[in-house]
């Protein structure tokens, strides 16, 4: 009996000494799709842990530039990655792992979204955006409207949010009459009005992925990374509306 206690202390310690945990900076947009491959991926680990900080890609950038602990980035956009791979700050070449949609979204059941031309209606006020200057969906966003040419009748609308998360916030909140998200946000969300933005407006929304320094010699990182681009993830995905890159 004593020998069967010890050798199951045994196998425990060395299954602990296996283990990892990790640090992953994620797009705000993948908020509640990652959480879900993430949930899946640690099934068969119980022992290891991923911890991932969602923010916008700007900032998730400027945070590894600057020396953050994180193991993967996993951004909005392949621009960010392709900086970081560039400025040989990692030696992991960026891969994409989806392709996201754009879309214009509400609450509120009076407003009826046909077009972005509903941008113009005098009862809406306030237009969320998440920051062009740090999230990709911000981007893509400024990219419609001038495309579309109702930036100019409808830029003194526009409510910054720091991240895609932040600005989806303030128009389920009501701070919002109406903003700019992804698809995979509001997705599940039965009270969400939205229109998918024509894909012509905006450049396609090609989403990277890229191991740091860090994560270079992480295998829970790596096999992470993998899984990402499984079939078992790539259906999570599709499920939350993301293309295949």
């Amino acid at each position: 009996m004593k020998k069967i206690i010890a050798l199951t202390m045994l196998f425990a310690l060395f299954i602990n000494l296996k283990a990892e945990d990790i640090i992953v900076l994620a797009a705000a947009s993948l908020k509640y799709v990652l959480e879900d491959i993430k949930i899946e991926f640690l099934k068969d680990r119980p022992s290891d842990k991923i911890d991932i900080n969602y923010i916008a890609s700007g900032k998730a950038y400027n945070q590894i530039i600057n020396g953050s602990p994180a193991h993967l980035f996993i951004a909005a956009d392949n621009q960010y990655p392709k900086k970081l791979f560039d400025a040989k700050i990692t030696n992991d070449k960026p891969i994409n792992y989806a392709k996201g949609k754009l879309i214009l979204f509400t609450m509120n059941k009076n407003i009826k979204i046909e077009s972005i031309s509903v941008l113009k209606n005098k009862s809406i006020k306030h237009i969320a955006l998440p920051n062009p200057k740090l999230a990709p969906y911000g981007v893509a966003a400024m990219q419609a409207m001038k495309k579309y040419e109702i930036y100019n009748d409808v830029k003194e609308k526009i409510v910054f949010g720091e991240s895609i998360g932040q600005a989806t916030q303030y128009v389920k909140s009501n701070s919002a009459e109406i903003g700019f998200s992804s698809l995979s946000m509001v997705i599940k969300d039965k009270n969400a009005n939205y229109l998918i933005v024509d894909k012509t407006l905006y450049n396609p929304i090609l989403q990277a992925m890229i191991l740091t320094r860090n994560g270079e010699s992480s295998k829970l990182a790596k096999e992470f990374k993998n899984f990402i681009l499984d079939k078992k993830a790539q259906d999570i995905f599709k499920s939350y509306g993301y293309d295949k890159p």
